[in-house]
Parts: C-alpha cells; sequence; structure tokens
C-alpha cells in the first residue's frame, strides 16, 4: 500500500485574555501590548494581565498607527497613550466614531472628517449622515452611514454619494466597512460580507458562495492579503478561497465579534468576555502528538494510572471516574502500543506500561472472577461515598473488601471491547513474556464468566447488566436487540478469537466455531451497521474497535471476507463523517481509496487547546438541518459535519453532527488525536 506522506502543516494555537465586559474596539502595538475599549474603561495587556488606563469612561475607539503611536477616543476627545497616561491631542464638535490611516492619522466623527496636519487636525468634510466607519488607503477616503457610502475623489476632494436607490448598491444595513490590498472596498451589514469595486461592481454571497451571509460587525485585512470578517457567528477567515469559520468559544470569547486586528500573521478576535489571540505555527502531525501524549501525561493520569478527563491544568483537580474508564483508558492504552510499535519509543512504552496495570487493576476490582469494574475512585476523590448499592436501588458503586476504593458496577459491552481491543493490541506489540500470561489470564477470566453464564455479564447483585449481552437467543430472536445484533455478535467473535490467540485453549474455538456455523454470528457481523440518520455514534465506535482488533488477529480469509463486507458497509454510511477513526480502518484492511486528503485535514484541524469550550455554531446560515433523526427520537443535526476545531470536542469523533456543546469546565486528554493518528501510521497508510 502506498503511504500518504504528510510534512508541515500550519497549525492554529490560540490563547483566551478574559476581559470582563463587553469591547468595542481594540488594537495590537509591535511591542506586544494590546488595547481594548471596553464598557469598563480602556484597558491595556502587558506582561500577561490586564491593567485600566482609565476606569469607568466609554472609550469608542482604539487605533495602532504605522509609527506605533496609539490613539483613543474619549466622545469628542482624542487622546495619544504615552507610558502608563495619557494626553489628549484634539477635541472636536461631534462624538468620535472611527480612526483610521497609517502615515496619517485620520479621525471620522458622526458629521464630519478630520485629518492630521503639522498644524492639528484640519477638516476634510462636514457630513449631514449619521456617519459609523471610515476606511483610507493611500488616495482612497470612504465614509459610511448605516444605509450610504460617500467617497472622497477629484483635486477638489469633492464627495460622491452612494445610495441603493440610484445605484448598484444593494439594500443593505452598513456596520463597517474596509479597503483589502487590491483596494477593493470590504463592507459589512447584517446582511454579509459585500465587496464593492469603488465602481459599480457589487457582490455578495449570492455571486462568491464563501462570503459570510452572518451579521458582520468587524473586518480585518491581514498583511497576506487574506480577510477577517467578525459575525454573529463568531469569526470567518477568507483565505485561500475558502471560508474558514473560527467560533466562539475556542476562538473568540462569545458568538458576536465585534472587533479584530492582526499583527505579524497573528489574528486577535474581541467580543463580550475578552480576547482571543489566533496564531499559526508550522509542526507535524507527529510533534502535535508528542504535544498532546505530554500534556496528557502530566495532568491527567489518576491513581492506579486511569486517563479520563480533568477540571484544571493547575495540579489541584487531578481526573475524575466516569462510567466509560474502561473503554477510554484502554482506548489510549491501544493508541500507545501502535505508536510503540512504530517507533519504540520507551517513554511512550513506560506509559503504556502503567496504563495497562490500571486496566488488569479494573479486572480486578470486583473481586469477582472475570467481572469488571467500569471504574474505580479513591477516598478523597470526587463523589466519594456516594451513590452506593446500600443507598437506593439503581446506585451501582460497591466498596471493595478492605475499604480502600469503590468499584461501578452495571458494566456493558463498551468496556469489554476496550478490554480486548487494549489488551490484545499491547499483548501483541509491547509484552514481556511476564506481562503475556498476565493479560491472557484477564481475558480468558472475563470470556470464562461470559460463557459461563450463557452469554452475559453478572453483577454483585446476581443479576446480568443491562447492555452486556451476547446471548444467541436474545441477539437472534429478541427484536429488543435489533440495534445490538450486528455489534454485540461482532464483539462476541472477537473476545473469543483473541482469548484462543492468547491461551490456545480450544474451548474458545469451539465456540467461535460454533456462533459462526451453528448461530450466523458472522452472517449478523456482517451487516451489523443499521441506518439511524446518524443519530448515534455509540456503536459505531465499538463496531470500528472490535473490527481493528479482529481482523488484526483472524487470518482465515473465508472469515475475513464476512468481516469486510461489514465494515466496507458501515464505512459507506459513515464516510460522510470525514473521520479518520472510521477511514483508516477502512482503507487499511480492505486496501480499498478513501479520502485520506479529508481525514488528515481533520487531524491537522484537531485543536492542541484541550479545554472542552462551549461551541456555539447555530448562528451560522450556512448550515442545513436534518431532520431524519426524529424518525428514532433524537435532535435534528447538521447534514454535514463541521470541522474538527469548529464543533465540541467528542471522544473519537463522537456526535460528530451537533451544532453546539462543550461545558465550558473540563479538560480532554489526548487519547482520541493518539489513538487516531498512530493507528493510521501503524496501519501504514501515513507517514511524515
Amino acid at each position: 500500500m502506498e503511504k500518504f506522506r504528510i510534512g508541515e502543516y500550519t497549525q492554529r494555537i490560540t490563547e483566551h485574555f478574559e476581559l470582563e465586559g463587553k469591547i468595542s474596539s481594540i488594537a495590537v502595538a509591535r511591542n506586544g501590548k494590546i488595547y481594548a475599549c471596553s464598557e469598563n474603561g480602556l484597558c491595556r495587556f502587558k506582561d500577561g494581565e490586564w491593567n485600566k488606563l482609565f476606569s469607568n469612561q466609554v472609550f469608542s475607539k482604539v487605533y495602532c498607527d504605522k509609527k506605533d503611536r496609539v490613539f483613543a477616543s474619549l466622545d469628542k476627545a482624542l487622546y495619544e497613550i504615552t507610558g502608563d497616561g495619557a494626553k489628549k491631542v484634539a477635541e472636536f464638535e461631534y462624538p468620535i466614531v472611527d480612526l483610521c490611516g497609517k502615515d496619517k492619522l485620520y479621525v471620522l466623527t458622526q458629521h464630519s472628517l478630520h485629518v492630521e496636519s503639522a498644524e492639528g487636525f484640519f477638516t476634510l468634510q462636514q457630513m449631514d449622515q449619521d456617519e459609523i466607519s471610515l476606511a483610507v488607503q493611500d488616495e482612497k477616503v470612504c465614509v459610511a452611514s448605516k444605509t450610504c457610502l460617500q467617497r472622497m475623489e477629484g483635486k477638489r476632494r469633492t464627495w460622491r454619494c452612494i445610495f441603493p436607490a440610484y445605484s448598484t448598491m444593494p439594500e443593505i444595513h452598513i456596520n463597517v466597512i474596509a479597503f483589502d490590498k487590491i483596494g477593493y472596498l470590504l463592507v459589512g451589514a447584517d446582511e454579509g460580507l459585500f465587496i464593492y469595486d469603488y465602481k459599480s461592481g457589487w457582490v455578495g454571497k449570492n455571486e462568491i458562495s464563501v462570503l459570510p451571509s452572518e451579521s458582520v460587525y468587524s473586518i480585518c485585512v491581514c498583511d497576506d492579503g487574506s480577510f477577517v470578517a467578525g459575525t454573529d457567528a463568531g469569526a470567518v477567515h477568507i483565505k485561500n478561497g475558502l471560508a474558514k469559520y473560527l467560533p466562539a468559544t475556542r476562538y473568540a470569547f462569545s458568538t458576536n465579534v465585534t472587533a479584530l486586528a492582526s499583527l505579524d500573521g497573528v489574528l486577535y478576535t474581541a467580543s463580550e468576555g475578552g480576547i482571543v489571540k489566533i496564531s499559526e505555527k508550522l509542526m507535524t502531525l507527529e510533534e502535535k502528538s508528542r504535544l498532546l501524549f505530554e500534556n496528557t501525561e502530566k495532568y491527567f493520569p489518576r491513581k492506579p494510572g486511569f486517563v479520563t478527563w480533568v477540571k484544571s491544568l493547575d495540579g489541584k483537580d487531578c481526573s475524575h471516574p466516569t462510567d466509560n474508564d474502561g473503554l477510554w483508558t484502554q482506548s489510549y492504552l491501544a493508541g500507545l502500543a501502535m505508536w510503540y510499535a512504530v517507533t519504540k519509543d520507551e517513554e511512550v512504552l513506560k506509559a503504556a506500561r502503567r496504563t495497562k496495570d490500571a486496566m488488569l487493576f479494573l479486572t480486578r476490582a470486583p473481586e469477582i472472577k472475570g467481572f469488571t469494574a467500569r471504574a474505580v475512585r479513591y477516598p478523597g476523590e470526587e463523589n466519594w461515598g456516594t451513590n452506593l448499592e446500600s443507598d437506593s436501588i439503581g446506585n451501582e458503586w460497591h466498596r471493595s473488601s478492605d475499604g480502600s476504593y469503590e468499584w461501578l458496577g452495571e458494566t456493558s459491552s463498551d468496556e469489554m471491547t476496550g478490554h480486548y481491543a487494549g489488551f490484545y493490541l499491547y499483548y501483541d506489540l509491547c509484552a514481556t513474556e511476564e506481562e503475556k500470561a498476565e493479560i491472557c489470564e484477564a481475558v480468558c477470566n472475563i470470556t470464562d464468566h461470559i460463557l459461563d453464564n450463557d452469554g452475559y455479564l453478572i453483577d454483585k447483585d446476581g443479576k446480568p447488566t443491562s447492555w452486556a449481552c451476547w446471548n444467541e437467543s436474545a441477539l437472534n430472536l429478541d427484536n429488543a436487540w435489533m440495534w445490538e445484533k450486528g455489534v454485540n455478535s461482532l464483539e462476541m467473535l472477537n473476545f473469543l478469537k483473541i482469548s484462543y490467540h492468547m491461551s490456545g485453549n480450544e474451548r474458545y474455538n469451539k465456540k467461535y466455531q460454533s456462533l459462526i456455523k451453528d448461530h450466523h454470528f458472522l452472517i449478523n457481523a456482517a451487516y451489523h451497521k443499521r441506518a439511524d440518520g446518524h443519530s448515534s455514534h455509540i456503536d459505531d465506535n465499538l463496531a470500528m474497535l472490535n473490527t481493528l482488533s479482529y481482523l488484526l488477529v483472524e487470518k482465515d480469509p473465508a472469515i475475513r471476507q464476512y468481516l469486510l463486507m461489514g465494515l466496507a458497509s458501515h464505512y459507506e454510511y459513515e464516510k460522510i463523517e470525514g473521520n479518520p477513526y472510521y477511514a483508516f480502518i477502512y482503507k487499511g484492511f480492505t486496501g480499498a481509496p478513501c479520502d485520506v486528503d479529508t481525514v488528515v485535514k481533520a487531524l491537522k484541524d484537531y485543536p492542541c487547546d484541550m479545554k472542552n469550550r462551549v461551541m456555539y455554531n447555530s448562528n451560522r446560515r450556512n448550515i442545513e438541518m436534518d431532520y431524519e433523526p426524529l424518525e428514532w427520537y433524537e435532535e435534528p443535526h447538521i447534514k454535514v459535519p463541521f470541522a474538527w476545531d469548529e464543533r465540541p470536542f467528542a471522544t473519537l469523533g463522537l456526535r460528530a453532527f451537533k451544532v453546539d456543546g462543550g461545558n465550558g469546565i473540563t479538560y480532554e486528554n489526548g487519547m482520541s488525536f493518539i489513538f487516531i493518528y498512530w493507528l493510521g501510521r501503524f496501519l501504514g497508510i501515513i507517514e511524515e
């Protein structure tokens, strides 16, 4: 298989500078200082903190020119900021609404335009309209009111008014104007972003599809000729012919981006709550993997080695137990095992070994042979001593016999899938002979428990758990299991094959052959994906993880044929996501083409900022909703997923079709990226 080679790419890096209140204007000086006009005063960000230069005074505009002079307007007065103070340089008849210019400063008030001169400020024009925005480029000067543009022309500085009723100008309500590098006028309006060629040509969303149709409040023209619109759906960067949405709260504090600035390739967005600095850094996907690995290992491992999520990155709030510790921590183990197989990195092996040991403890924690806990927690951790079985019916936490920990029951097929896949990959790719024996014992204990209990996991109370069902009659004859029939059949075959691979115990092989020949589990697995309108991806992820480990261990071409049928059918249904997890498994085992460019782009888009930020996309006017999930009592979602950095965090791409989401509190570990990236490397699909 020809490998897809990946070199350096541009990674967006964000820094969030919180600032209370609404922000009307920002400016960035070359010394790195950021100035902001907030409703609480004029503020400056310096040395990592905000300082109020003027408190409780509403400055309307702040501007930094080519000479690094910083000006700010307070009602009718213009100030120049010097050091920690300011000096008034001019006072005008009307309130100042905008500042612009390179070599000399232009000042626009509500009814007049002025330009800097050696003697002070010269009045260029008095206007009848309530002006709101100014654009200056060389000899071009343009001002805008809500419904009119005025152009300055000729040696006598004649003003030409452009009204929609008497020109090709569309009926729009203008908020801001700016010249691009060519000299076209960018016009931000309630109706979207428009381009005016300064003669008679007007284009908007109807003519150029990448132009945003959201309300535009601010415009920034970058050094490379690209431009950014601040809209009510975040910022939109028009670059290389494409529109890249930069939604809140990853790229802005709130949806209404009211001010923008750009300096030396760095973009700044301002909205209520603060300023986000968006810089770009050349890196490789392997370097990103290393960065996320180092952050994960620094902040996330929890006694004795689980990797879940945290509420802070200051060491004061370690990762917390979740009801799927077994699945997600084992997925991290699987990613580390594949990484080690490719690179033989000893640091990665060390982390994998610790994670493996934690997962082995999870299999022993219930003190019930073959029954595995969903999670464990220790004294002092969140919710210790609550939701115990003794409290009320339905609580599934149990205290260990020595009282040193509590473990969560009601274990599902999710956890089992994680255990078999993670243990198998570590067993084959990393384990010493001693470790192999230990893993084999744990895996076979689980398999024996399932077989001894007629295809169920039996909890501490002697009852089967709700979702761990591999019973032949239930899956084949009970319609209540119609959704899980194919996936759970796939799971059980995989479990038995892995157990036989590790132990050579014929019990597992006989049961394996029986399920294939007598109970059509292999046929079930060949059509495991049921159409669901993309309403739930839980079983999708389980099916793909089982398919990965199963196809690695099963070498019989006749059996593989049916597994590949199931994989191909599944991928055909889900390929719209552009999820590299699914695409790599599909291409790695079928050899069939897939859109590698798209899925590699997803890995590039994956954010380095691991905070599970609240993401707002519902204000975007370019989305098409899909109402098919209503058939399964699920919420409607978008038909085509957003880029990975535009959507809420979701483990392994889960919930790709959600419009909004995130909690704004927790931080996600690097498991998803590490697993998917090294899956692609391990299967030989991509290389650096």
